[in-house]
This record gives structure tokens, C-alpha cells and sequence, in this order.
């Protein structure tokens, strides 16, 4: 399919963004790496009247270490979490997640920033967001303001954002000696969502687990108890997954204990290192 016709735009600075979006308000669509915005358009979707390309601002293309945070900026490709060792390290959670996206062709174009905006319910890294309690910096002609993760994801690609608003960047607390972590999912096939994701934080005996594919928003959870077989089950008797054509309610259900009995298990493994 075809997208509407639509105005395009390529400013160079976080300034001209903001000034085009105060401009044309929900009229416009900000454009990072295209992965989400553009089969919307084709399946038509959204049908924006201004489309504002980001990719000729380079003062959002960056991550950067500030006080315990990892800051990413709006243009920042997904790539990046496998090829730079460092942020990498600093994030591990993300880096691992990362590799379930598409393919080596989408996370090239996609940005993470992006994906959280999209916020796809079965998407990799709005879980993460969640479980990690990231905070999202929204930049307007206004001003900035900061909201947590799990106020920003309100519904199935739906967001807190207003009309005249930038995600200019994320906020993500950086991987503590003594936390483990793990990223797992089932697909039908690699690169396609997942039925089922789970995130998993432990450290001690306390931990927290997010949970993607389950409806209009990735859902968290923490941890009552130190027994990692009892907290599975508890949690994944307490979801409501959906019936589709991908999977019934009581499947997503019983997958979901599993992978969180799994994540938690390999969580708590590499707190120990």
C-alpha cells in the first residue's frame, strides 16, 4: 500500500523540531528510523499532515553516562546496544533484549527511543523500560518535563505525550554489581513479536519481573517472596492474557509462568557474579 500524502520536514535542531510540532500539533508525526511510523502510513493507519524527520538532527544521536543514569537520545540506533561494548556493559538487560529485534536490517534504522514511543505491546523494550522504572524527558516549546515509564505506556501503541511534545531522550538507571538480569521471549519465529516476553531483575532476595504480549501494556511485577517457583505461579494466575489467532488465554498464561520461573532462575544465577 501507499502512504497519504503528507508534508515532509528535516529541521537540524532540537529548536526547529520543537517549533514545527507547537506548530502543527497532532497534525504532526516525528519520524526517527521509520520502522514503526512507516507501516502505519502504509496501512494508513495514521494519516499526519507534517512529518518530521529527526534523522538530520545530530544532537539526539547519543548516549552518555550522567551520575548513575545511562541518557539516550532520541536518535540513537538500536545497533548501538550490540556494537558498543560499553553501553552494553552499562546496560545488559537492554543489550540482551535488543537481540530479539527484527532483524540486523531493522535495528540498523530502528531507534530505542522510537520503539518506546510506538509502544507496542509486545515490543522488547517498553518491558524493559518498565522493569528498569526508566524516566522519559519530553521537550516542548514550553519546556521539559519527566515521566516514568509506566506513566508514559498508557495503552497498546498509545503514550502520555502530548501534542506538541519531543521524546528527546531516556533515562536508565546503569546495571549494579550484584543485580542479575534476564531477557526471554517466545515468538513464532525469531524477529517476529512475541507472544510472550519476560524481563527479570534479582538482586538478594528481592526482584521484579515485567511482562510483554499480554494486552494494551507491558504489566510489572515485584517480588513477595524469596521462592522463585511459588512467585511464577502466583503471578502468572493473577494475568488476564487475550484469546487471538496467535495463542489462547490459558497458553499465554501457562507460557508466561515458565518464562518467568526461567528469567527469575537465571536472574538470580547472575546476581552471584
Amino acid at each position: 500500500m501507499k502512504p497519504p500524502a503528507f508534508a515532509y520536514a528535516a529541521p537540524e535542531t532540537v529548536a526547529e523540531c520543537l517549533a514545527l510540532k507547537a506548530a502543527h500539533g497532532e497534525e504532526a508525526r516525528f519520524i526517527a528510523g521509520g520502522q514503526s511510523l512507516m507501516p502505519l502510513l502504509n496501512l494508513r493507519m495514521v494519516r499526519p499532515a507534517v512529518v518530521i524527520d529527526l534523522g538530520k538532527v545530530r544532537d539526539l544521536a547519543y548516549w552518555r553516562r550522567e551520575g548513575d543514569d545511562i541518557a539516550i537520545g532520541a536518535m540513537l540506533r538500536q545497533r548501538r546496544l550490540e556494537q558498543d561494548k560499553e553501553l552494553a556493559t552499562a546496560l545488559p538487560l537492554l543489550a540482551e533484549a535488543v537481540q530479539q529485534i527484527g532483524h540486523p536490517a531493522t535495528r540498523s534504522r530502528g531507534t530505542i527511543v522510537g520503539s518506546l514511543c510506538h509502544a507496542d505491546p509486545a515490543a522488547e523494550l517498553p518491558v524493559c523500560a518498565l522493569l528498569l522504572k526508566a524516566q522519559l524527558v519530553l521537550s516542548s516549546t514550553k519546556g521539559r518535563r519527566t515521566m516514568a515509564a509506566e506513566d508514559f505506556l498508557t495503552d497498546a501503541l498509545s503514550t502520555s505525550i502530548k501534542d506538541d511534545e519531543l521524546v528527546e531522550q531516556v533515562r536508565i538507571q546503569t546495571g549494579r554489581k550484584g543485580t542479575g538480569y534476564a531477557f526471554m521471549e517466545l515468538a513464532r519465529r525469531h524477529g517476529d513479536f512475541a507472544l510472550i516476553s519476560v524481563a527479570a531483575l534479582v538482586a538478594g532476595t528481592a526482584g521484579r519481573v515485567a511482562i510483554g504480549g499480554l494486552g494494551a501494556a507491558p504489566l510489572a511485577f515485584d517480588l513477595q517472596a524469596g521462592d522463585i517457583a511459588g512467585e511464577a505461579q502466583r503471578i502468572a494466575q493473577s494475568l488476564e492474557p487475550p484469546n487471538d489467532l496467535h495463542a489462547t488465554a490459558d497458553y499465554r498464561r501457562a507460557l508466561a509462568q515458565t518464562l518467568i520461573e526461567r528469567a527469575l532462575a537465571k536472574a538470580a544465577e547472575r546476581s552471584k557474579t
